[in-house]
């Protein structure tokens, strides 16, 4: 009787609070029934607090879609389809589809399904993540180096991909504007090179490098972290990327699960050979080097720095130095460092809290 009446209360609460069209009793019915598990699944396992944007630090509420090892896609989150978006066959759609953890086969199944002119298998690795670049293992013949166009036929690494493939109109809005200006159009952008739907997603935070001189052009860009409406994915993203210049975690797209941060996630790998807490991918790329002379840098990174963070400062050798955008624990940056140095003068990542004490080394530093 109890359960009766509890439905009942519900069925009025909810017919107030959105009125169908026309009285539907199955889908009434259903929604009361939905309110009532969910109550009673609180009640045996205790009170969950609410979540905000702001907590993206790594105790989050488990992904209870969560895939295991990602053989077994299991049920695509509920979600609004976006019709500018298809399916991706047995990869589950939005944030679900986002840093699973997938075998080395299913990774190789999906970047097929990418790249189908890519007659290749993938190199081994620590683990494999949807949304990450890895390798392929290079043929006999094949060199090396350099950058790989990511609509290439014959790509030298992989954006391991997500469960939502863009439309061919989406992707050509972002190749015509590879490095927009406003916030949709960067997520759609990183979308696009995702595989995931992250329209609705919202920037946490981002740093933007426009450079106006000539011979520098291709280097203009962005590096953002944007996370779902969740709050429990997190996708670094680089703007534009239509080029990879490098394998693995923290290059190109990257996306993070908040509730399974791993050790195949981009920490920071010390001389030494071990790794330290935060999460950080710092790409070094210099310029313009000379023998030992350097007369500019081009250092670009992102992470999550310690919760007490108060700025995080960039600097090569004793040049000038730069404070990296930063909220929510998150940094990111894409500097132009113009002053002249050799290029055994260390870059330097770290982070303050108020007083200015130094709380972390980003970077390594011998």
């Amino acid at each position: 009787m109890e359960d009766t009446r509890e439905v009942s209360a519900e069925l009025h609460r909810l017919a107030d609070a959105a009125p169908t069209n026309h009285f539907d009793t199955a889908t009434v019915l259903t929604r009361g029934h939905r309110g009532l598990r969910r109550r009673r699944f609180l009640g045996v396992g205790g009170t969950i607090a609410g979540v905000a944007a702001a907590a993206l630090a790594v105790t989050l509420i488990p992904n209870l879609t969560g895939t295991g090892n990602g053989d077994d896609p299991g049920v695509a989150a509920t979600q609004t389809e976006n019709s500018q978006f298809s399916p991706v066959p047995g990869v589950p759609r939005g944030e679900d589809g986002a840093g699973q953890r997938i075998s080395k086969q299913e990774a190789e199944r999906r970047c097929a399904l990418r790249y189908p002119d890519a007659k290749k298998s993938l190199t081994d690795g620590t683990g494999f993540r949807s949304v990450s670049s890895h390798s392929y293992d290079l043929k006999s013949g094949q060199q090396k180096g350099g950058g790989v166009v990511l609509n290439s036929s014959s790509p030298f690494f992989c954006m391991i991909p997500g469960g939502d493939k863009p439309s061919a109109a989406l992707v050509a809005a972002a190749k015509a504007d590879p490095l927009p200006k406003n916030e949709a159009d960067q997520l759609r952008n990183c979308s696009v090179n995702a595989w995931v739907d992250m329209t609705k997603w919202h920037i946490v935070v981002s740093d933007r490098l426009a450079l106006t001189e000539k011979n520098y052009r291709g280097f203009s860009r962005e590096m953002l972290i944007a996370v779902s409406p969740s709050g429990k994915t997190a996708i670094a993203c680089q703007l534009p990327v239509d080029v990879v210049r490098g394998a693995g975690f923290g290059w190109g797209v990257t996306a993070l699960r908040l509730d399974d941060l791993g050790t195949d996630y981009p920490r920071i790998p010390w001389p030494d050979g071990t790794q330290g807490k935060e999460i950080a991918a710092i790409l070094p790329e210099g310029t313009d080097c000379n023998g030992n002379v350097c007369g500019r840098s081009l250092p670009t990174g992102w992470g999550q720095a310690p919760a007490n963070t108060a700025k995080v400062v960039v600097q090569i050798g004793s040049g000038p130095a730069y404070e990296s955008p930063l909220k929510d624990g998150w940094f990111t940056f894409t500097v132009m460092d113009k002053h002249s140095h050799t290029n055994a003068e260390p870059l330097k990542v770290r982070a303050y809290d108020k007083d200015g004490k130094l709380l972390s080394k980003l970077y390594p530093e011998k």
